[in-house]
C-alpha cells in the first residue's frame, strides 16, 4: 500500500508531505503499476512546482517508494493551492483504488 502523510502547520496550512510504499498487486496485473505511476506524477510534479516555479525553500527528497518534501514558508497561497490540488488528484485516485492508496492527515 502507498500511505501518503500531509504535513500540516500549527495553523492547519500545508506544509508538506512524505509518501511510503507502493500499490500491492499480481505480477501479471497493470493495475498496481498504473496506481504507482498516478501518484508518482501528481506528487512528483507538486515538489516540481514547488521547488522550481514557485521557489520555495525546504526538503526535497525522493528515492524508490519513498517521498518527502516540507517548505519553509506554508503561508504562501500558491503554495497552498498547489498542495490543495495535489490532495484533490490523490483523493480521486483513493477513491478508485481504496486498497492501494491511503492518505493520511498529520497535524502539527
Amino acid at each position: 500500500m502507498i500511505t501518503v502523510k500531509m504535513l500540516h502547520d500549527e495553523k492547519g496550512l500545508y506544509r508538506g508531505f512524505s509518501i511510503r510504499g507502493h500499490a500491492d498487486g499480481y505480477e501479471k496485473d497493470g493495475e498496481y503499476d498504473l496506481i504507482c505511476a498516478a501518484v508518482s506524477a501528481i506528487t512528483l510534479t507538486t515538489a516540481g512546482g514547488l521547488k522550481d516555479v514557485l521557489h520555495q525553500e525546504g526538503t526535497f527528497d525522493s528515492d524508490f517508494g519513498f517521498m518527502q518534501v516540507e517548505i519553509s514558508s506554508p503561508e504562501d497561497e500558491k503554495c497552498q493551492v498547489l498542495f490543495q490540488t495535489m490532495v484533490h488528484g490523490l483523493r480521486n485516485v483513493e477513491n478508485q483504488y481504496p486498497r492501494h492508496l491511503k492518505i493520511l492527515d498529520i497535524k502539527g
